[in-house]
């Protein structure tokens, strides 16, 4: 018999099973199987796993250790940086737990799935008509992955090698791209941001832009421009920079925040080739750990460049029956459908049911709906930092922001730990930490239309305390 192996009522296993899957694999111990982790990493002893006699008792233990976790219903939150607290109605909790949708997979076979693939061309649908362009595809895994989907897709259009971005991008999404980019050689650059204003440096942008190789030839593939930025400044200059990239055939890609699309002109309106996004705050899900999220990506068709979209697109057709339509897959260049090296990507597949989650709460919000969220999360905004600036305290930007900006609070880094207990005894999330001087926190505000009159004002108070 195994040493070290403990039967328990909810391990499928039992001692029997195990000894006949060693002496299958010719081990002599389950100490052995896991030899060749290196011992300095390998857990001893054993695990303090609690033994509860029936399942009543193991799912009340359960809920006594859940109940520790505090949510967004118990603690203000006004943290943002890409994702944000929101509601999700019933009817949308009811589409999604249909099991037509909620056990489905991907529409390989669409003429059996033409609910599934249905609502992925409505989500497209909607997707360009909030960014102004006239292609999406089916999704993207999040904001962060389609950042270095769009720069490998910029490079493949144009076959140049450099990709520029600006360095106010939130510090997740150019880790991502950072790793996206080695495998296909990409050389990345960042471009700076004015230290007053907190915007793209346009100047140093266009400089970066003139880059050529010996042959005397643009090497620029694309430039990245988060709008508004990661600071929660509205790039309010970009028609000039964007109109520049063209003549020197860049393509210019626009991470947008959804919600701010209710009040501000689309990337497609103002020149973007490529617009990307996090569908998560406008409907893709509640915040769960990081996840599942939904990434966004929306381009101006053109025959030849929509080819290398990554993931797939949905698209409407005919069938043999005059007068019937149907729903079809159009566009997949995947590495399991083509030939490896001309897949765009290695993306395996999309968001299907975040995809349908968003596009169930945007159909339930409607033109209007979608407006009055975003005017209620920059009047929210605004007034918290009217309401700041009346007890002294400032922006470190001071510039249009929509419903981020970033408070100067200049918290010392061996305060944060403290400010951070502050606050939340006063049942509030503060806001992203962030550092400029590398020795000083600065704190990334963000207001979602979940925060009541209350709830802005105990948030202007407890920093009013705080820096008293």
């Amino acid at each position: 018999m195994t040493e070290g192996f403990k039967s328990h009522p909810y391990l499928g296993n039992s001692q029997q099973d195990v000894d006949e899957m060693l002496q299958y694999l010719g081990l002599s111990s389950i100490e052995e199987l896991y030899s060749d982790i290196p011992e300095e990493i390998r857990f001893k002893g054993d695990l303090d796993l609690p033994y509860y006699k029936s399942e009543y008792e193991l799912i009340e233990a359960i809920k006594a250790k859940m109940s520790k976790n505090l949510t967004t219903r118990e603690i203000r939150s006004f943290m943002g940086g890409g994702v944000l607290d929101i509601y999700m109605p019933a009817l949308q909790d009811e589409v999604l737990r249909r099991t037509e949708f909620y056990s489905a997979y991907t529409p390989y076979q669409p003429e059996t799935s033409q609910g599934t693939t249905q609502a992925l061309f409505e989500y497209q649908s909607m997707i360009c008509e909030l960014v102004g362009m006239n292609v999406a595809n089916c999704s993207l895994y999040d904001w962060a992955t389609a950042v270095g989907e769009a720069a490998l897709m910029a490079s493949r259009i144009t076959k140049k090698y450099k990709f520029i971005y600006t360095a106010a991008t939130a510090p997740n999404r150019e880790a991502v791209l950072k790793n996206y980019v080695v495998g296909a050689n990409l050389e990345l650059a960042a471009i700076p941001y004015d230290p007053a204003t907190g915007k793209m440096d346009i100047a140093k942008a266009k400089e970066m832009m003139t880059e050529k190789d010996e042959n005397d030839k643009y090497i620029v593939a694309g430039i990245y421009i988060e709008n508004p930025n990661f600071f929660g400044v509205i790039e309010d200059e970009l028609e000039e920079i964007i109109a520049d990239a063209h003549e020197k055939g860049i393509k210019v890609v626009v991470g947008a925040d959804m919600n701010s699309l209710g009040l501000m002109k689309p990337p497609g309106e103002y020149g973007a080739d490529i617009c990307i996004g996090e569908g998560q705050t406008i409907g893709g899900g509640p915040l769960n750990y990081g996840g599942p999220l939904l990434g966004i990506l929306a381009m101006q068709f053109d025959r030849k460049e929509t080819r290398q979209m990554p993931g797939r697109i949905v698209g409407i057709t005919t069938t043999a029956n005059e007068g019937e339509r149907a729903f079809a897959n159009t566009l997949e260049t995947r590495e399991q459908h083509i030939k490896r090296e001309r897949a765009t990507s290695n993306i395996c597949t999309n968001e299907g049911l975040v995809a349908l989650s968003c596009a169930v709460h945007l159909a339930l919000l409607g033109p209007e709906g979608y407006k009055e969220t975003a005017e209620t999360m920059y009047l929210s905004a605004h007034y918290v930092v009217k309401e700041l600036e009346n007890i002294g305290i400032k922006r470190v930007f001071n510039t249009e922001f929509f419903n981020s900006f970033m408070l100067d609070l200049k918290i010392p880094k061996d305060k944060k730990e403290e400010f951070t207990s502050f606050m939340l005894e006063r049942k509030i999330f503060p806001g992203i930490p962030f550092s400029i001087d590398g020795e000083n926190y600065d704190y990334i505000v963000t207001t979602s239309y979940l925060l009541c009159e209350e709830d802005l004002n105990d948030y202007v108070k407890a920093i009013g305390e705080w820096r008293s």
